[in-house]
């Protein structure tokens, strides 16, 4: 089974784009956890009426993207965890060809997807990283003309949408919460 874990904070109107898309998925052995960090802006109430069979966690108060995503992998049942973003829009088979990849072999810890900004630019598809350390989301910008469509190893996954070995995690541990937002993945 894959956990999804998405994080809202004040994220209401990306919430059902996201959960819609999840909710159109050929792979169905899926749970969806939503991670409310304090939202005021009426998410939660909004997720009760019209998303009941999501795992709803509330916290008081903003952990961060870190933080947040952590509270969900707790409460996940999943062999794979997914981070996803609440402005995000998963493709139909998304999940199917993720977990199909993670299935191929044991020795693969996480496997990143291709993200897309809106106007059809690569946002990113896997986190490189130099000897001094700087990273950066592999294609970022650029024009999608399938280049980045074959399999091929990366640094790293963008946790924007990203798939993770629940082992894997149970083995190197949670997601740094000294990042509260931005390089969490890293």
């Amino acid at each position: 089974m894959i956990s999804v874990v998405i994080v809202n904070y004040n994220g209401r109107v990306f919430l059902e784009p996201c959960l819609t898309s999840l909710s159109a998925q050929t792979y169905t052995d899926h749970e969806v956890i939503v991670v409310d960090n304090g939202s005021t802006d009426g998410s939660v109430e909004f997720l009760e009426e019209n998303f009941p069979d999501i795992h709803l966690i509330r916290l008081k108060e903003n952990l961060g993207f870190a933080g947040g995503t952590n509270a969900g992998i707790l409460a996940a049942s999943g062999e794979y965890i997914m981070t996803l973003n609440n402005d995000t829009r998963l493709e139909p088979d998304c999940l199917a060809e993720l977990a199909s990849v993670m299935n191929s072999s044991d020795t693969i810890g996480m496997c990143a997807s291709k993200m897309l900004f809106p106007d059809g630019r690569i946002n990113s598809t896997g986190i490189c990283i130099s000897r001094s350390g700087a990273a950066w989301d592999r294609g970022m910008y650029s024009k999608d003309r399938g280049q980045y469509d074959l399999l091929q190893d990366v640094f790293g996954a963008c946790a924007g949408a990203a798939l993770y070995r629940r082992l894997m995690i149970d083995q190197i541990g949670l997601f740094d919460e000294d990042f509260f937002l931005y390089m969490e993945d890293v």
